[in-house]
């Protein structure tokens, strides 16, 4: 089936400059005092509650005692002294966040005010600002390659960094893939104990199984997949020669158009985003799922 979203995106000049100063400055104001505004709401507690106490650090093993979790046995130091044993684990007093942030050639689509790109870029962005006071926040660009890594730290003025980072981003004018999986090997060797990946892409990216199954079995995974309306299928009056976004590719487009749905994995914390809504509602309704889940 033809996946004609790889066929959209806003032309870009081969002389495009980069987005004016003022108003970039402008686009991290208004970020930042809307995110300031979310933490003042409420959301500051629900990040913590969603996310806190996930993350536990290994401290010492003793003997088995009633009432112990069965799942914290150490089977080793058992097998070695004939007694049961169990793992105590303390909370980390903070965390490391990734955000992994979609700037392939397909985020430059737009039908209305926002492209794909502009709501990755302030998604991730939130998240950034919602961790920068209490845990270290670092980010990672990809488009067809890496494009940008940025280390983490902890400070609000680091998040602003990381925001202004995204916020100017130039997607990527062309490219035959994603870097995806790429980002996800960088995300896992800089994660040096158990953190927090919050993948942001377009609902067209793929997701590589063996990548995410890496990053899963050690860290905390949430991906957002960001669509436009226009690219859920729309009934075209013509037939329309089209040029590949992301790759060399040209075809024609005609009828009824039905585009190619990528499936999430079982088990994963999915968010799907519409660049022609409000997307802090849908952030605040994942982070409360997240709370009962871990409240169970």
């Amino acid at each position: 089936m033809l996946d004609w979203r790889r066929y959209l995106g806003q032309p870009r000049s081969s002389s495009a400059a980069k987005p004016d100063e003022e108003l970039l400055l402008g686009q991290v104001r208004r970020l930042e005092v809307r995110a300031r505004q979310a933490m003042m709401s409420g959301l500051a507690g629900q990040y913590r509650s969603a996310f806190k106490g996930r993350g536990l650090e290994f401290e010492e093993v003793r003997e088995y005692q009633s009432g112990d979790d069965v799942g914290t046995i150490d089977w080793n130091v058992t097998a070695r002294t004939g007694r049961l044993h169990v793992k105590l684990f303390r909370e980390e007093r903070d965390l490391t966040i990734f955000v992994l942030a979609d700037i392939s050639a397909s985020t430059r689509f737009g039908s209305g005010v926002m492209t794909v790109h502009d709501m990755i870029a302030e998604v991730g962005g939130l998240f950034a600002l919602a961790a920068a006071r209490r845990d270290r926040v670092g980010a990672i660009l990809f488009g067809s390659s890496l494009a940008k890594v940025i280390p983490p730290r902890r400070s609000w003025r680091h998040g602003l960094r990381v925001v202004r980072e995204l916020l100017s981003a130039e997607p990527d004018a062309d490219g035959d893939r994603t870097a995806v999986g790429a980002a996800m090997q960088t995300a896992a060797r800089l994660l040096h104990r158990r953190g927090i990946v919050i993948l942001v892409t377009d609902v067209a990216c793929p997701l590589p199984s063996r990548e995410l199954a890496g990053l899963r079995a050690k860290h905390d995974v949430v991906v957002i997949r960001v669509h436009d309306p226009l690219m859920e299928g729309i009934c075209l009056p013509a037939v329309l020669p089209v040029r590949e976004a992301e790759g060399r590719g040209r075809g024609l487009l005609a009828g009824r158009t039905s585009p190619a749905r990528i499936p999430a994995p079982q088990g994963l914390d999915v968010l799907n985003l519409s660049t022609q809504e409000d997307y802090l509602p849908a952030v605040r309704a994942l982070l409360k799922r997240r709370e009962k889940r871990r409240v169970r």
